[in-house]
């Protein structure tokens, strides 16, 4: 073994038993160990979520179609094993004994649901057995929904009529998986076997059918590339977070917040790395110079250290993925009650980002430190003075930010956000920076009028002024990533909480007549029911903008290619008139209709109205029937699609659809104990169908819960990740306040008097840093809820305050544990230390 090698292992053993070592390693296996257990978790977490949530699609993926498609597609999910099934969906006229209802149709095919489970409560001899999973209904029977028996005075057990077609009740449903969160369903639901269809000849050339095709197995993100290019203009190839609803919302905005702390981790990590190296060469200076004052020349002090990091690289790294493994295993562990989906599967891309990160950060942060420790004469050592006290240049500047942004890249693939994230927290750093520096000169003139502590303190703050800033922007960047990720997660479980309180209507009524209006409000006021206004509905199609004619459908192509070119709706809107504004409604732009000048006039939602280039005083025309209405735009509207209420495109003033025939709709929360009572009223107006989403809330309920709970497990460990940055930074000014004390206690400063200084420097430290931190914070959070979680902005000044208590007592502590050994020790220890 070579002379350098031989001293490298030397060195290495030496420090290892010293614990020289602790600070570099532990920075090195914290960037490895958060990044695998943040990257790792996250995915598992993300996938176990998604796997879970696509019950409420009955599969993976989904096709959509108006009519069949090539046979190519099913031919492929076969040759790769990915289950499919089909499905047919319709409205048709169903006939009782007496009574005849439209009824929403879906036909299935063997092995639907492909996820989740089909709960049935099947007729066995009169009776009705205990509700369980079941395959789809045989030829010639049908599953029907409770509302379809009260409407049509059926029983289970009794037959019906579809076209040509008579069905036999085998079971009813108590939950679809795949039940729609849309509350403006044609009627009550009607399960049969889709090799039923062709008997009944409902299915007519001009039929308005949807045809919908599921897959799901382990292929079919493979199976999905290669799909997608190849659907036409009118097909729809879905998953889970493209569905219109508030899961695909939640799940959208937890990925995203997974997807941020992860990022956030690893910038964490690399600051954590940044300081701990930087120290490190600013411990070795003596013993490189003892090496050159005996002759050893840069190449073999080079290579005696290369060999030292790269030994020591490589076991914080290994030490890294086993703590990281453990971490995530540990949070497995925690989840597995409410996520039972979730396992711990150690996949390629986590172990590989954190190796890469690891290696990226031993070799791009230890650069400059390295170059620094042996290009440094002995002579500067022995003089007191240190080659880490200048400015670093930009040339050495240069790895360290090219590190970070190759690993933020890699780890998010999107290099705009990796760019925006770059750009913001350099914006951010120089304005600390500056702020800081302005707090602190602040500080020192007040500290010149205070007691001899403070002014001490203020003293040491300003002596080590470039230190000070580089510790400054360490704490506040790790304060403001821990503010930033627990603001965004209390906005995000807030709204979340509050999207689905726990009066959230769980049953709608539809098809109410007019005649029907007052019984209706006289049952709910009766039974302290809590519903929304009966909304009358009237079916009309948008047929012209300023007598501008409004196409049906537009190619891809067409739409891509004029940016100016109307799209029309393609389908019959539900419309409404009302007078008060609804719940969840907010005008942005004109005003509401007027009580005092009725006149016809209609409000339109925003993102309608973007789409189709509305403004306020458009005149749009409508065809309801055979007849054709025109009157102004007023308004605009947002309008909280999320909420478990009846929505609407377009609300008209009551005069424009007065005159039409409509049916209405209301939402309703019905307590459990007072169903019976619901659907006894219900008896007397089989015309009345009920939709009962109480299936459908409670699952959302459950899946939020568990979204929620990821969330906050991933901000403990965000929370770790920066803590430990905090604790290397502190340590990083350790020698230079040995060096402090010394001459202190030799010039005969009283401990008490050092112990206050100390405290006091790193609470003014701290509270700047919790200020800066918080008001950056705030910045961060407002982009954040506006570009990427989609909520309303808002301001969190509480965060402020808390921000700087926390900088004040977390700085304040973890400066004071770190020195309170070194204050405790006597003037002679330390005079002797430092030599």
């Amino acid at each position: 073994m070579s002379v350098w090698a031989t001293q490298s292992w030397r060195l290495f053993r030496h420090e290892l038993k010293r614990g020289e070592l602790t600070i570099v390693a532990l920075a090195l296996i914290i960037a490895v160990a958060s990044v695998f257990s943040l990257s790792g978790f996250s995915a598992q977490i993300k996938s176990a979520l998604i796997q879970q949530s696509n019950s409420f699609i009955a599969s993976d993926r989904i096709l959509q179609s108006p009519r069949p498609i090539d046979e190519k597609y099913v031919d492929k999910a076969n040759e790769m094993g990915i289950a499919n099934a089909e499905l047919l969906e319709f409205s048709s006229m169903v006939f009782g004994e007496e009574e005849m209802v439209l009824a929403s149709v879906k036909s299935v095919s063997e092995g639907y649901p492909l996820r989740g489970n089909l709960m049935i409560a099947k007729v066995e001899g009169n009776d009705l057995a205990d509700v369980g999973a079941s395959q789809p209904p045989q030829p010639g029977n049908a599953f029907v929904g409770q509302s379809l028996l009260n409407n049509l005075n059926l029983k289970p057990g009794d037959t019906f009529e579809l076209g040509n077609s008579q069905f036999k009740i085998s079971g009813v449903i108590d939950k679809e998986p795949d039940a729609s969160f849309s509350v403006f369903t044609s009627g009550p639901r009607v399960l049969i076997n889709i090799k039923d269809v062709p008997a009944t000849g409902v299915v007519q050339p001009g039929s308005r059918l949807t045809y919908k095709y599921l897959f799901a197995g382990e292929g079919i993100e493979e199976f999905s590339k290669w799909v997608k290019p190849q659907i036409l203009d009118t097909q729809r190839f879905r998953d889970i977070k493209d569905q219109q609803s508030p899961l695909a919302r939640a799940l959208n905005r937890a990925e995203s917040y997974l997807s941020l702390a992860s990022m956030l981790g690893i910038i964490l990590a690399a600051v954590a790395v940044s300081v701990a190296s930087r120290r490190y060469g600013q411990r070795h200076q003596p013993m490189v110079a003892v090496y050159k004052s005996i002759g050893a020349s840069s190449s073999f002090i080079s290579k005696l250290y290369l060999l030292h990091w790269t030994a020591l690289a490589g076991f914080s790294i290994i030490a890294g993925l086993v703590i990281g493994y453990g971490i995530q295993y540990l949070g497995i562990k925690f989840m597995a009650d409410v996520v039972p989906d979730v396992s711990l599967t150690i996949t390629a891309f986590p172990v590989m980002v954190a190796v890469f990160t690891g290696v990226i950060c031993a070799i791009a942060f230890a650069i400059t430190p390295m170059r620094q420790l042996v290009a440094t004469p002995a002579i500067s050592v022995i003089r007191g003075f240190s080659g880490f006290e200048r400015a670093l240049t930009w040339l050495e500047r240069t790895p360290p930010l090219l590190a970070v942004v190759l690993l933020l890249w890699i780890f998010s693939q999107d290099l705009v956000l990796t760019t925006a994230l770059i750009l913001g927290a350099g914006a951010i750093i120089f304005v600390i920076l500056v702020l800081g520096h302005v707090l602190i000169n602040a500080g020192r003139s007040v500290g010149s009028q205070a007691g001899q502590a403070f002014h001490l303190s203020m003293a040491n703050l300003k002596r080590r002024a470039k230190a000070n800033q580089v510790q400054l922007v360490s704490f506040t960047i790790a304060i403001q990533l821990l503010l930033l990720m627990l603001v965004v997660r209390n906005d995000l479980i807030n709204e979340w909480q509050a999207q689905l309180p726990q009066n959230t209507p769980n049953q709608f009524l539809v098809n109410v007549s007019k005649t029907q209006v007052p019984a209706v409000e006289g049952f709910l006021e009766q039974q302290g029911l809590a519903a929304s206004d009966l909304y009358p509905i009237v079916r009309g199609r948008l047929s012209a903008i300023n007598e501008e004619q409004v196409r049906r459908r537009v190619s891809k192509e067409e739409e891509n290619a004029s940016e100016q070119g109307r799209r029309g709706i393609g389908r019959e809107l539900n419309l409404t008139w009302h007078q008060n504004l609804p719940k969840e409604n907010e005008v942005i732009e004109g005003e509401w209709f007027s009580k005092e000048n009725p006149k016809p006039e209609v409000s339109v939602e925003q993102r309608l109205a973007e789409r189709l280039q509305i403004g306020v005083g458009d005149e749009l025309t409508f065809q309801i029937g055979s007849e054709v209405v025109s009157m102004p735009v007023t308004s605009i509207r947002t309008v909280n699609w999320q909420s478990m209420q009846p929505n609407f495109y377009m609300i008209f003033s009551e005069s424009v659809l007065a005159d039409f025939p409509a049916t209405y709709i209301a939402a309703i929360y019905v307590p459990a104990m007072q169903k019976s009572e619901f659907q006894d009223f219900l008896k007397n107006y089989p015309t009345i169908s009920i939709i009962d989403v109480d299936a459908i809330i409670s699952q959302l309920r459950t899946v939020i819960s568990q979204v929620s709970l990821a969330v906050e497990f991933i901000l403990i460990l965000v929370l770790i990740a920066g803590a430990l940055v905090l604790v290397a930074q502190v340590q990083a000014s350790m020698e230079e306040r040995e060096r402090e004390l010394a001459i202190l206690r030799t010039l005969g400063a009283k401990g008490s008097l050092l112990t206050n200084s100390v405290l006091l420097e790193f609470i003014i430290l701290g509270s700047i840093a919790g200020l800066l931190g918080s008001l950056s914070m705030e910045l961060g959070v407002l982009i954040l809820q506006t570009q990427v979680f989609d909520m309303s902005a808002s301001i969190h000044w509480q965060y402020w305050i808390l921000g700087t208590v926390i900088g004040a007592t977390v700085v304040g502590f973890l400066g004071m544990a770190s020195c309170y050994r070194l204050l405790k020790l006597s003037s002679l220890t330390l005079i002797r230390r430092t030599l």
